[in-house]
């Protein structure tokens, strides 16, 4: 039976998905997470959450699925540590370097592929499957038939996205928010500049900010695909938007096919949060539905459209027949001419038919009065009905009293004398004066003992055997075993959590020493690696002082053109993201390559392991692989990697040149891709493809500046509107391996070796 996962980004959202239909729920704890800025969980409310979920059959998924850097590897083993503790049942991952620790110190640990890791193909999955991934969330990109045919691949679970908001770039491959605002979305803190507007064609519009995702009566096609989980977005939630998509698909999974029941829970969720809705790809790759370039945020469920102004007692009011029901302190949004966001507002007063009311139904003729910073509101505006009080009572759930988290068993030993009762545990012993009498019933006396000692609560403790020496049969009053069990609980539980945090400082000790990073004692020279697109260049590059040539081919690649190409110089590395339709292509170029005799290659994604599994190759990882912590940059040398080249979020990356001379790559010259995406913004623009051929190159601006949009056989990569230079800081930070990239801005070849001459001239 397939899974229905929902988000718990408090501890309340979580209660309220098991309590509509959730099987399981992801979450995240105070650091790792990719929704940095939801509540999340601490240590304490997570091992209390995950003991609740377990105990009523319901499963925890956690998400570290951030990038981390060196400095915060105690704090990554410290989460990963709890994680184990309170025995959840899965770890959602982003960084190899998370995937290297947790296999080597965590094996319990069951690793989860994000869809930060931005899977897409059979070959990633495969690759994850090697790699001791027990499942894997697709990229949302991926299409039906895309999701059957990895469905097939054998070993491993496969996750999709079902609801929720939509990333313009694939997930983990957006660098826009780091490079503009500070704030990566590799590291949970996307400002989310795709929903700012842009000026393209002189229009200004927003053309990447995305609908979201609603698969609704489509789940039962993914499910006969044969996923293990169908995913619900949004840890940033509340609890009543939680509750309310959660059974909703609960009732759809459930069978339901009731049209009038689907529809007024859909009208439910749209009360609590909703933007226009697309099934995004899952029909088709054509599909240029997908992006709302009109109005942002939150609108609400359609409740009619303003009939006329009024003004009564000197409070303005709006008039409108409304289609659905409205209570008196509900919330209303209209849409406002040349406006990006309605206005919103509480129904505070609410005249219906002519009358005061409390509530109006479907078809009343309905007066709500306007708060006086009103804007102008025009006849035949748009009304929505954008929060519910008939809505949040839909959703009732219970928060449980808090209980603490079990810390262990205890073994009792308990003596009695007639003058002194002693108990003891894990070497600890509490007594108690007195003057004890037998008991006029033994059974009696015995009773009140298991009765005093059973009661571990507050402690975390469970009684696993109790034993009472009392030859004499005396009788102990229960107060008295009561304060000795009290006591004797607090120091067995102090001694308990001090051998457990005992245990946990060694573990982490341990770790920490293993993965120390020193320097290397290698001597090694500055040499410089210039990657391309450009065939041509790459030809001119054969004749420059350059360590090494990296071409990136594509599906239209003439390998034969590289028959003269100094085997030693040049590599040829595969796209970050090739979808089926690609796939087969490049790897045929790829063994065409081999045949001829090249050896070089470099990957961007994990799914040219798969491409170079077995083969005899030198195997370089690029950067979107996310080498930003030592742990990460030794699991590429594991995964056969000969260099990698370090990821430009790094904040400290000396360390890893240093320990790394000869293989660290640092970039020092480079076209980041802000975005790289299948959603395209012309099309947007005019909702039809506009059919450019798939290839073109346009100026776009924005708030943050002026940027190059750049359409490669119709996958959007967003540019700066200048290259990011940091030779000077690479050289700082100790680089020896420096990398130049000319990439999709379709310079001339004499231009780009003027600029790369220069660069090694500085």
């Amino acid at each position: 039976m397939v899974e229905l996962l929902a988000p718990a980004g408090q501890i309340d959202s979580g209660y309220a998905a098991f309590a509509h239909g959730a099987d399981a729920v992801y979450l995240g704890l105070t650091q790792f997470s990719a929704r940095a800025e939801a509540q999340n969980f601490t240590p304490d409310a997570f091992a209390g959450f995950v003991k609740y979920a377990h105990e009523n059959a319901k499963r925890v998924l956690v998400a570290v699925n951030t990038v981390f850097f060196e400095n915060e590897k105690e704090s990554l083993i410290d989460t990963l540590q709890t994680i184990e503790s309170a025995g959840a049942d899965g770890v959602i991952v982003q960084d190899i370097g998370t995937a290297r620790l947790m296999k080597r110190y965590f094996p319990n640990l069951r690793m989860h592929g994000s869809t930060q890791m931005a899977v897409h193909n059979r070959e990633g999955v495969e690759a994850l499957r090697d790699m001791g991934f027990k499942r894997v969330v697709l990229a949302r990109e991926l299409t039906l038939d895309e999701i059957r045919d990895i469905c097939r691949v054998p070993g491993i679970e496969k996750e999709v996205f079902i609801h929720g908001a939509l990333c313009y770039s694939y997930s983990g491959l957006c660098l826009f928010s780091a490079i503009y605002a500070g704030r990566s979305a590799n590291r949970g803190k996307c400002v989310y500049p795709c929903r700012e507007a842009f000026t393209v064609e002189n229009e200004t519009k927003h053309v990447f900010s995305m609908k979201d995702m609603a698969q609704n009566e489509n789940v039962r096609l993914l499910e006969q695909a044969g996923v293990t989980a169908l995913k619900i977005e949004g840890r940033k939630k509340s609890p009543l938007y939680v509750a309310a998509v959660t059974d909703y698909y609960r009732s759809i999974l459930d069978g339901c096919r009731d049209k009038r029941v689907l529809d007024a829970k859909r009208d439910n969720i749209r009360c609590v949060f909703s933007r226009p809705t697309t099934d995004f790809y899952l029909k088709g790759r054509k599909n240029f539905g997908v992006i709302d370039t009109e109005i942002v945020g939150h609108r609400g469920l359609p409740a009619g459209k303003v009939e006329g102004l009024s003004t009564r007692g000197g409070v303005k009011a709006v008039r409108f027949k409304t289609a659905v029901g409205i209570e008196r302190f509900d919330g209303i949004q209209i849409d406002l001419p040349k406006s990006e966001r309605p206005f919103g507002f509480s129904a505070e007063n609410l005249r219906v038919n002519g009358k005061s009311a409390f509530k109006a139904a479907s078809g009343d003729s309905v007066e709500t009065g306007l708060p006086d910073n009103a804007p102008f509101i025009p006849v035949g505006a748009a009304v929505y009905l954008a929060s519910s009080g008939a809505v949040k009572r839909a959703y009732p759930f219970e928060t449980p009293k808090a209980e603490p988290v079990g810390i262990g068993d205890i073994d009792v030993a308990v003596s009695v004398r007639s003058d002194l009762v002693s108990a003891s545990a894990f070497g600890a012993t509490e007594t108690a004066a007195g003057t004890f009498s037998p008991a006029r019933s033994a059974d009696a006396a015995q009773k009140a003992f298991a009765d005093a000692f059973s009661k571990t609560g507050g402690t975390g403790l469970t009684l696993a055997g109790l034993s009472v020496d009392n030859p004499d049969k005396l009788f102990v009053p229960l107060s008295v075993l009561n304060d000795l069990r009290r006591r004797l609980y607090e120091r067995a539980a102090a001694v308990l959590s001090a051998e457990k945090q005992t245990r946990r400082a060694r573990q982490k000790e341990k770790i920490l020493h293993r993965e120390a990073l020193s320097p290397s004692e290698k001597t090694v020279e500055t040499s410089y690696i210039v990657k391309t697109d450009d065939a041509l260049l790459a030809a001119e590059l054969m004749n420059e002082p350059v360590a090494e040539a990296v071409f990136e081919i594509g599906v239209h690649t003439d390998t034969a053109f590289f028959d003269g190409f100094d085997r030693e110089k040049i590599r040829f590395a595969l796209p970050a993201v090739a979808r089926a339709w690609e796939t087969a292509k490049l790897e045929q170029k790829a063994r065409e390559l081999l045949a001829a005799g090249f050896k070089k290659f470099e990957i961007a994604n994990v799914w040219g392991l798969t491409v170079f599994k077995g083969a005899d190759v030198d195997l370089n990882f690029d950067w979107p692989v996310y080498a930003a912590n030592s742990s990460a940059a030794r699991m590429a040398l594991e995964l056969g990697a000969s260099g990698f080249t370090v990821s430009p979020e790094t904040p400290d990356p000396s360390a890893l040149f240093a320990a790394f001379p000869d293989r660290a790559a640092a970039v020092v010259y480079q076209d980041i891709p802000l975005f790289t995406s299948e959603n395209c913004p012309y099309a947007a623009l005019r909702g039809k493809c506009r059919n450019c051929g798939g290839n073109r190159r346009e100026t776009m601006t924005s708030r943050y500046g002026t940027f190059v949009s750049v359409m490669k056989d119709c996958r959007h990569f967003l540019l700066a509107e200048h290259p990011v230079v940091k030779k000077r800081e690479a050289v700082k930070n100790g680089a020896k391996k420096l990398r130049v990239e000319f990439m999709r801005r379709g310079e001339p070849v004499a231009e780009r070796l003027e600029t790369l001459r220069r660069l090694m001239r500085e």
